[in-house]
């Protein structure tokens, strides 16, 4: 915050990609011992419920990630956006093995480049060579991040479809929420 920064996105585990490691009831409640600026929460949040959960557990926004893969203007291979779509929470692997530091990836983008996701060796991010040439497949162009709340994206769709339902279904999570 002394850099000057305006707000924060915490990435709670579950998220896609490099995913920080803390439950998001614990992260968010640390974070709002110190900070009562912007906050952004991070992680599996592919519902409008899960967008309400997060306003509710003290973040102002959500941040979705994942479930904008698969939508038509996303910039990702067919292949991946219909990944996404096949699969659900199960078929997250975390590993360091492709960048050195700790991500969430789709377990069928690891097959599909002839590892077994079950038995991955770690890295050690100080010994990370980036531009070493090595042929083992990189995160992001053969191996696919993805967040854990996937299960809940059916189809690969406009950006906007998706958008629509994202704000009916948390209309509809704060009136279920008003009932109890």
């Amino acid at each position: 915050m002394e850099k000057g920064a305006d707000g924060l996105i915490a990435v709670a585990a579950g998220a896609g990609g490099h995913a920080g490691p803390q439950s998001p009831f614990a992260l968010i409640q640390e974070i709002r011992e110190w900070f009562d600026g912007p906050l952004l929460l991070s992680g599996s949040i592919a519902t409008g419920r899960a967008v309400l959960a997060a306003q509710v557990m003290g973040a102002d926004l959500a941040y979705i990630g994942s479930p904008f893969i698969a939508t038509e203007e996303a910039n990702a291979q067919p292949d991946y956006k219909q990944m996404i779509v096949d699969s659900t929470a199960a078929d997250i692997v975390t590993s360091s093995l492709f960048t050195g530091v700790s991500g969430n990836y789709l377990a069928p983008s690891i097959r599909k480049a002839g590892l077994d996701p079950d038995n991955l060796a770690g890295a050690d991010a100080s010994a990370m060579n980036f531009g070493d040439g090595s042929s083992k497949p990189k995160a992001w162009s053969t191996i696919w991040g993805a967040g854990q709340g996937i299960g809940a994206v059916r189809a690969v769709e406009p950006a906007g479809v998706r958008i629509d339902r994202l704000a009916a279904e948390y209309q509809a999570a704060k009136e279920a929420v008003s009932r109890l």
